[in-house]
């Protein structure tokens, strides 16, 4: 490792070589480089001051900001530079990772299978990408987002195996599942307002997508209860009913079936307080409906109740032969029937024209589902995703994609089974299942809408896998980020498991 004054020159050199740079490109208008030079000299004293790696602290930021701001905040970014803020951190992250990996000559990867299968599903699409970007050119960079997305898993994961990265990453996590139910409910309301606005450059800072907030919205109900589970703190058990709350009243299925995937891991590792937790819950806002119906004087047709009885049914109405009473649930078996004729229709055209490697990044999937499922051309369709991780992966890598992903998948399946029976034995390990279920409820959205495929959900995704699995064999280590005096941050008692 280097010396404090090896330290200081290298960044003493770095000034004087970046000074005169930066002035001329101010002179003659040029914000870019000053812009970038500016944040980064900003983000090393916030990051030094906080006592934490710069990487990490930039990474706190970016979860806070698409767990509350969604589609909104993924949109933004500053004047004269053309990135948005999942791709700007992507390449600050890799930077940053790669000079403490150099400084402390360790890699950020571990030798298990969940490494070795991320790392292997970055390397199948950087072996696709070249010709696809031939044909597509731009539009094969944006669908290969949900690739470079996946740099989060490693940086997550070195960030996470020190102290006050990790409570920091925990702290944002906490934050923004906390925020992103009653953001997304009072957006619901007054949606106009949040887009004319609280706006940033034109750009609304918060619009929130409705499939992506929900798996947030379901991963909040167990992450709350389990700390609620952990700490007695009605605090907890209070967010955690909102985001059950939120999560019923956003009309999302998906959140629904995501939230049911959690609740089914909390059966299989037993965490019976957590059961106990979100079954109270649920049993209060059942017992409360049902006292609702009772004495309203309208028919229980147009109950709350009934409207959450016929959005449950209509997950099984694949024909769509079910009548609806409640409002705003007619399209429901359409909706189905709109996934599974594009889920069909990405499998024959991949396995007639890609089976093996799929139909490349910037390939159109949508192009033959619109004629199949549209009898009339329909001018404003803009989706490139069939609402699937799966039939995406498929369609755009194939079977040696697919293979690496379901691979992925049971490998975190087994990391989950090891941390819920860890969680039993050692008080330490709680927090570690809350990690592993929130990527489980991610993912389980995930195949029933566009998660995975931008940055609102990836992001997060992989910051949370990359969490739980740095967790999953030791303890973290004291942070190494800096040895400057403590900050109020550093000063905070890391906050109960």
């Amino acid at each position: 490792m280097e010396s404090a004054s090896t330290r200081r020159l290298v960044i003493a050199i770095a000034g004087v070589i970046c000074a005169p740079v930066v002035g001329w490109d101010i002179a003659q208008g040029n914000l870019l480089l000053p812009a970038l030079f500016g944040g980064a000299l900003l983000l090393g004293i916030l990051a030094r001051w906080v006592g934490v790696q710069a990487g990490a602290l930039l990474c706190s930021v970016l979860l806070v900001g698409y767990l509350v701001g969604n589609r909104g905040f993924a949109q933004l970014n500053a004047p004269g530079i053309p990135l948005l803020p999942g791709e700007l951190v992507v390449a600050v992250s890799v930077a940053l990772v790669a000079w403490h990996a150099a400084r402390t000559q360790r890699l950020p990867i571990q030798r298990d299978a969940i490494n070795g299968l991320v790392l292997l599903w970055i390397l199948v699409g950087v072996c696709r990408i070249p010709f696809d970007f031939r044909d597509y050119r731009i539009v094969a960079l944006r669908d290969f987002a949900m690739i470079y997305y996946a740099v989060f898993f490693f940086a997550a994961q070195s960030w996470a195996a020190m102290a006050a990265e990790r409570r920091l990453l925990e702290r944002a996590l906490t934050l923004g599942l906390a925020l992103c139910g009653p953001v997304f409910y009072l957006f619901d309301l007054r949606q106009e307002w949040f887009t004319s606005n609280l706006t940033l450059g034109g750009v609304p800072l918060i619009f929130v997508k409705s499939d992506v907030a929900g798996g947030f919205m379901a991963a909040a109900v167990i992450w709350f209860a389990d700390r609620h589970a952990a700490t007695r703190n009605l605090g907890w058990l209070v967010v955690a009913a909102a985001a059950l709350f939120s999560t019923v009243v956003c009309n999302s299925r998906a959140a629904i079936v995501a939230l049911l995937a959690g609740l089914l891991w909390l059966v299989l590792v037993r965490a019976w307080r957590q059961l106990w937790t979100i079954g109270a819950l649920i049993a209060v806002g059942l017992f409360v409906l049902g006292v609702h119906s009772a004495v309203d004087r309208r028919p229980f047709s147009e109950s709350p109740l009934f409207r959450i009885y016929e959005s449950a049914t209509s997950m099984a109405d694949i024909q769509g032969t079910r009548t609806y009473q409640t409002a705003n649930l007619s399209d429901k078996p359409d909706n189905n029937q709109f996934r599974l004729v594009w889920w069909r229709t990405v499998i024959d055209e991949t396995v007639a024209s890609g089976l093996w490697f799929g139909l490349g990044f910037g390939r159109d999937l949508a192009a033959e589902f619109l004629r199949a499922y549209y009898a009339d051309a329909i001018d404003d369709f803009t989706a490139r995703s069939p609402h699937n991780i799966l039939f995406t992966v498929f369609g755009r890598m194939g079977v040696v994609g697919s293979t690496v992903l379901l691979a992925l998948i049971v490998a975190l399946a087994n990391a989950t089974w090891k941390a819920g029976r860890h969680a039993l034995t050692v008080p330490y390990s709680v927090s570690r299942l809350r990690l592993w279920l929130t990527v489980w409820t991610l993912l389980v959205s995930a195949c029933f809408g566009v998660v995975l495929e931008g940055p609102m959900g990836a992001v997060v995704f992989w910051t949370v896998l990359g969490m739980a699995n740095a967790q999953l064999a030791t303890p973290p280590e004291p942070s190494a980020a800096t040895t400057t005096p403590t900050s109020p941050l550093q000063a905070t008692s890391p906050s109960p498991a």
